[in-house]
């Protein structure tokens, strides 16, 4: 990789992960949150938001992948389904079988990934073709698996997942242990190509980036995270659903675009998803305690959503007039 590509792209992403909008957003309804149910302040209220919003900010995560690198995943949804009806009839008890299903589906989370990657980079399909597709055939498998909700979690599962340590929980933990990580990983090689391809792939080919891995990795990660959002489900609700993961699609890449990742590649990141996460989380809590129906829920955050493409297509065109330049 030589110099130039790597000295623009990483003028790039220095210029824009610091955007203060989805904190801004995030600060105004934490306001107006407090100021109508003040009990949101204990450290409690905190920790349950926390595990709620998981779910979400993990396959949030993973979905930020593949938009840094100009695409997305539509078969996180499906993922979601067949490893949460894979870890709710087939975990058991004990230990040993709620690893080795863990890591069964996690394998299956990254390979559908990996797969989603090899097909639009060597096809050259488009990954909403790709990944309907997929995640179609998720669908499917999930209902082969279990008809019905139901299934058979073990309370030892979900008190694992849901752990606390007084006031912190699992989850906590692990948002902040994602958040050190990303901020290492964008300033390696591989971080660096997630921007360069997703900024321009054919420019980054010719200056040694190797694009048909970068991209693979995208979406394998973006696959491993739904698998673990699956997961982390089935601990969270104690059961199983072959539809669990119908609402993350959406979702997922609202909150990575609400939170600074633009459409169409090049810049953004995990920070920004994980408060993109908190944000659509908090609209649903606030709306709640305004006792107002929840279908303005999901009109509120699709307006948003509006909102944020829009603006994300405007600093995408600044983007590549800099990257140009």
């Amino acid at each position: 990789m030589t110099e130039p590509i790597i000295a623009r792209t990483h003028a790039l992403v220095a210029r824009h992960w610091t955007t203060m909008v989805p904190y801004a957003i995030l600060a105004v309804l934490i306001v107006m949150t407090v100021s109508v149910n003040p009990a949101t302040l204990r450290p409690s209220w905190l920790a349950n938001s926390f595990d709620s919003a998981f779910s979400l900010i993990l396959v949030a995560v993973g979905q930020t992948f593949t938009l840094l690198v100009g695409g997305f995943d539509l078969s996180v949804g499906g993922t979601i389904c067949v490893t949460n009806s894979l870890m709710a009839v087939n975990a058991g008890p004990t230990v040993g079988g709620q690893v080795m299903w863990a890591l069964i589906s996690l394998a299956i989370g990254l390979g559908v990934g990996a797969f989603n990657g090899w097909a639009i980079h060597a096809t050259g399909m488009q990954p909403f073709i790709v990944t309907l597709a997929t995640g179609s055939v998720g669908y499917g498998v999930a209902l082969l698996i279990l008809k019905i909700d139901g299934g058979n979690v073990s309370p030892s599962f979900s008190n694992a997942l849901l752990a606390r340590f007084g006031s912190v929980t699992l989850s906590m933990i692990l948002t902040i242990i994602l958040v050190l990580l990303w901020l290492w990983f964008r300033r390696t090689d591989a971080g660096l190509s997630l921007f360069a391809v997703g900024s321009d792939a054919r420019a980054a080919h010719l200056n040694g980036v190797r694009v048909a891995s970068t991209t693979i990795l995208a979406y394998a990660v973006s696959g491993g995270f739904a698998a673990l959002a699956g997961i982390y489900r089935t601990a969270q609700v104690a059961s199983g659903s072959p539809t669990a993961g119908q609402a993350f699609v959406i979702l997922s890449i609202a909150a990575a675009v609400v939170g600074g990742t633009a459409i169409g590649g090049g810049f953004g990141g995990i920070v920004g998803t994980v408060v993109g996460a908190f944000v659509l989380r908090g609209i649903a809590d606030l709306l709640v305690f305004l006792r107002v129906s929840s279908y303005w829920s999901a009109l509120v955050q699709g307006v948003l959503l509006i909102l944020a493409v829009g603006a994300s297509a405007v600093v995408t065109l600044r983007k590549r007039g800099m990257v140009a330049s």
